[in-house]
């Protein structure tokens, strides 16, 4: 088989399995056939089949997990972030926003965090208002639904404003839940949040954070809450693209 023939090869393997798991023919969590099974049906070899699988694992559409074979991947079990309601005031139930997200899916959420206090770097700073090198509590999280990884996130808020409060550590003190609910505790009334939404290639530590694929392309929300016009938190939170829809219901008056 020349270069070119093996090519074409590969490309057709490739094409007949995407339209298969587009068509859910080959559903979520499905094993596929085993390489040598592929190369026996297609006629062709094992590198040739190889070559089409490496394809669709580029593109986050299947995971290899040797030695028990290869599947068709399940997307994260929270895919839909609504807003403005999302950041809303809840007498009832969680109060964070990412439970709730949970709990409009039926998952069970989770959490894993680490938290320090750290000098602000130019471009917190500036989203804080606040100046370079003032004191900042920095936290890292990963939020899991059904104990798959489905967005990971990192946070800001200002040391003058938490340090010394019960909310200093954001997940340390057992009180509330959610940003909103955490400056409340402290008499701080946050009333707004601006998100700026891009998208960009996941980087090493995002793609083994969140399970992602080569090649996986993830969803950088910037996130910051207001009190009036003071921020009291910024965030930089990232879900992966292809799961991470954002919708919105915006009231007209």
């Amino acid at each position: 088989m020349t270069p070119d023939e093996r090519r074409r090869r590969y490309e057709r393997i490739e094409a007949d399995l995407r339209e298969r798991i587009a068509s859910g023919d080959l559903a979520e969590g499905a094993k596929l056939p085993s390489e040598k099974t592929l190369a026996e049906q297609w006629k062709t070899t094992r590198p040739t089949v190889r070559q089409a699988l490496a394809a669709l694992q580029a593109d986050g559409l299947i995971d290899r997990r040797p030695p028990f074979g290869t599947f068709v991947r399940h997307p994260p079990a929270v895919t839909v972030q609504w807003a403005p309601d999302r950041y809303q005031r809840r007498p009832d139930g969680p109060t964070s926003p990412f439970a709730r997200d949970a709990e409009r899916v039926a998952a069970t959420p989770d959490s894993g965090w680490v938290t320090r206090r750290e000098r602000a770097e130019p471009d917190v700073a500036a989203r804080l208002g606040i100046e370079p090198g003032d004191h900042v509590m920095r936290t890292e999280y990963v939020f899991l639904a059904d104990g798959e990884p489905t967005q990971a996130s990192v946070s800001w808020e200002p040391f003058t404003l938490v340090g010394g409060t019960l909310i200093e550590e954001p997940e340390g003190s057992g009180g509330p839940v959610g940003v909103v609910a955490r400056f409340d505790s402290i008499d701080v009334h946050i009333d707004a949040v601006t998100e700026i939404v891009r998208a960009r290639p996941a980087t090493d530590s995002e793609r083994q954070a969140l399970s992602l694929a080569s090649g996986s392309w993830v969803q950088l929300v910037e996130r910051t809450h207001l009190a009036g016009e003071l921020p009291v938190e910024t965030a930089d939170i990232v879900r992966p693209a292809e799961y991470a829809a954002r919708g919105y219901r915006i009231p007209i008056d």
